[in-house]
C-alpha cells in the first residue's frame, strides 16, 4: 500500500494562524474606527475646553498592548504548527516497523497469523478467547484457565475446523468466565476489566488534521495508541510517547 501524500503536511500551519489573522484583522478595523472617531472629536472639540491628551494616549497604548498579544499568539501558533509537522514527518519512519498498540482489531494477510496481547483482572479463573470476522461472526474460539497477568495470543488464521481464513480484519474478543463457565463478576457484581493490544508491521501512514494513523493492512492504528515500536532497520525498540500515559495501554503492551 502506498504511503499517503505529504501534500497536507504544512496545512496545519495556515489553519492555526487563522485565529490570529482574524483577531489582527478585527483589531485593525477597530483601530481605524477609533482613529476616525478621535479625529472627528478633535475637529469638533470646544477650543475653550480641549480634550485631555492623556485619555486618547492611554487608548492608543491599549491598542498597542492588544496588538503585541496577538503577535505573541501568532508566534506560539507557528511553533505548535512546526512541532506538528515534525511529528508527521517522523511518523513516516515507522513504515516497516513492528508496533504494539491498544486495540482489538488486526489485519490478517493470506496465509499469515495475528498477534495480540491481553490482560484481565487477576481474580478471573478462566476465560474464552474468540476471533470474529468483519461481520461479527465468531470463527474461532478456545477456553483457557491459566489467565493471570499479561498474556500473548497468536492466532494461526484458521477456524476451529482448521480451515484457513481469507485476508481481512479480525477482532479478538476476551470473555472472562467464572469457575462454573458463567460470565465473571466480582463480589460487587462488576464485570472484570479487560485490556487488549495488537502487534503488527506498519505498511503505510495516513496523515490528516486530527491525528496520524499507522496502517496495518486496512486497519488504521491511531498514533496516540502506540505503546511500543520496534524499528525494522535497526531492531531497536522505542516506547511511543503519545501512548505511554495510560494504565490501560501499559497493561495491553
Amino acid at each position: 500500500m502506498a504511503i499517503s501524500s505529504l501534500t497536507n503536511v504544512g496545512l496545519a500551519a495556515s489553519d492555526t494562524n487563522a485565529a490570529s489573522s482574524s483577531s489582527a484583522s478585527q483589531l485593525a478595523q477597530n483601530f481605524d474606527t477609533f482613529l476616525t472617531l478621535l479625529t472627528t472629536q478633535l475637529k469638533n472639540q470646544d477650543p475653550t475646553s480641549p480634550m485631555e491628551s492623556d485619555k486618547f494616549t492611554d487608548q492608543l497604548s491599549q491598542f498597542a498592548q492588544v496588538e503585541q498579544g496577538i503577535q505573541s499568539n501568532k508566534n506560539l501558533e507557528n511553533l505548535i504548527a512546526m512541532q506538528s509537522q515534525q511529528r508527521q514527518l517522523s511518523a513516516l519512519s515507522y513504515v516497516g516497523a513492528e508496533i504494539e498498540a491498544v486495540g482489538d482489531t488486526n489485519w490478517l494477510e493470506e496465509g499469515g497469523e495475528l498477534k495480540y496481547k491481553y490482560n484481565v483482572s487477576p481474580e478471573v479463573p478462566r476465560l474464552q478467547l474468540q476471533i470474529q470476522d468483519q461481520e461479527g461472526k465468531t470463527i474461532y474460539s478456545e477456553e483457557l484457565t491459566d489467565v493471570s497477568g499479561l498474556q500473548s495470543f497468536t492466532w494461526d488464521g484458521k477456524n476451529n475446523s482448521g480451515v484457513e481464513q481469507a485476508e481481512g480484519a479480525y477482532t479478538l474478543v476476551v470473555k472472562p468466565l467464572a469457575a462454573n463457565g458463567d460470565t465473571f463478576k466480582d463480589e460487587k457484581g462488576k464485570a472484570a476489566s479487560v485490556a487488549i493490544g495488537i502487534i503488527g508491521s506498519v505498511d503505510s501512514v495516513d496523515i490528516d488534521d486530527d491525528d496520524i494513523y499507522l496502517r496495518i493492512g486496512d486497519v488504521s492504528v491511531p498514533f496516540s495508541t502506540l505503546t511500543n515500536v520496534k524499528l525494522g532497520a535497526s531492531g531497536t525498540e522505542d516506547t511511543a510517547g503519545d501512548g505511554s500515559g495510560s494504565d490501560e495501554q501499559d497493561e495491553a503492551a
